[in-house]
């Protein structure tokens, strides 16, 4: 590949869309044209039923020329127009911006139980791993800052706050449910009676955050709020959060109604009980935590269940209307707004097309 279609590539790999969705307005124009080509066949078979084309081609008092030059510009324009509202950005604002957005610490559970696979995907940890991910993606120059916490026994933090996407979606992809980081396993010989600390991963979150910025902060729970010890002590993390006035949301994977079992490489997860009985392992959804959680912080409760996470969607919906953070002293250069040069374009074009046609 030579040089001017590598740079041509990187171009377009970096151009980024605000609103994709702007780009339905080119199905109009379409429409617009599939209607006109019918018309115009049926107006042709109306022309040959009347004398010789040559003969009827003269007598026609609007040039063909001047009426496929109007229609040309008017479709250029409406283009135009698509691109601009789905906004374009590309290249960097100047490095003292203010990059305006919220902080949110997105905290994923590693323990046992989400390897239970009632969830989309293989297993409620790919769900929800994958949720992360098309979150952080729908993130990308948006001037909003996102952390990484992974937990199961303990937490971990593996990336402070940031707006790099790229690191946090490398960090994402590399995130085994079935291998965990060591850090967030139980210690050997550890006397903990649970995998699933989902106070300790809420104090890290909290404590990730920001000071400065009270107000334009939140913490996404990505988890089952299955935690066998079922000894409440989730609630420490819930008396940071508050203490931090930092709000608590969650999405909870897996089935609410009924018990699944728990693979590990394949073999079921099994547990030995009071009398040396060992039995299957079983887990399920446990919402009535999840929610006591948001609740208790002013957070929202999304059941994801056994459906796709619609992370983006509920960022959205429940977070990104609330106060953001204006960041004037360490702020990253965002990218550029193009969509100005669109809207010129479509005006000049339809300008023009309205004086071909005169």
């Amino acid at each position: 590949m030579g040089f001017l279609p590598t740079a041509v590539a990187e171009f377009v790999a970096g151009v980024r869309l605000a609103h994709p969705a702007g780009f339905a307005l080119l199905a109009v124009p379409l429409t617009l044209a599939l209607l006109a080509w019918r018309q115009r066949r049926r107006g042709q078979r109306r022309l040959d039923a009347v004398g010789q084309p040559v003969a009827v081609f003269a007598l026609r008092t609007r040039p063909e020329r001047g009426r496929r030059g109007s229609v040309a510009l008017t479709t250029l324009a409406w283009v135009g127009l698509s691109v601009g509202v789905a906004g374009p950005t590309w290249g960097v604002g100047e490095p003292d911006g203010v990059a305006v957005g919220r902080d949110v610490v997105v905290v994923i559970d590693l323990s046992r139980s989400m390897l239970a696979a009632d969830a989309a995907g293989p297993a409620r940890w790919r769900a929800a791993v994958d949720g992360a991910g098309e979150l952080v993606e729908s993130l990308r120059g948006r001037g909003h800052r996102v952390g990484l916490v992974a937990f199961a026994a303990r937490p971990k933090l593996l990336a402070p706050l940031t707006t790099d996407t790229d690191h946090l979606l490398t960090l994402l992809a590399e995130l085994d449910g079935l291998r965990p980081q060591a850090e967030v396993r139980p210690t050997p010989g550890e006397p903990s009676a649970s995998g699933t600390r989902i106070g300790a991963a809420l104090r890290a979150a909290v404590a990730a955050h920001d000071p400065r910025f009270v107000g334009a902060q939140d913490i996404l729970l990505l988890s089952d709020g299955d935690d066998p010890a079922d000894d409440r002590v989730w609630l420490t993390g819930v008396s940071a959060a508050r203490q931090a006035r930092v709000p608590v949301h969650a999405i909870g994977f897996g089935d609410p109604a009924h018990d699944s079992p728990i693979l590990v490489g394949g073999r079921l997860l099994e547990a030995t009980d009071a009398n040396g009985v060992r039995d299957p392992v079983q887990t399920r959804l446990r919402e009535e935590v999840l929610t006591e959680i948001t609740s208790a912080t002013g957070g929202h409760y999304g059941p994801a269940r056994q459906e796709a996470a619609r992370l983006a969607e509920f960022f959205r919906k429940h977070v990104v209307a609330d106060a953001t953070r204006e960041l004037a002293d360490d702020a990253t250069p965002q990218p550029h707004d193009r969509s100005g040069p669109f809207f010129a374009l479509s005006a000049l074009c339809l300008l023009a097309a309205w004086l071909w046609a005169r």
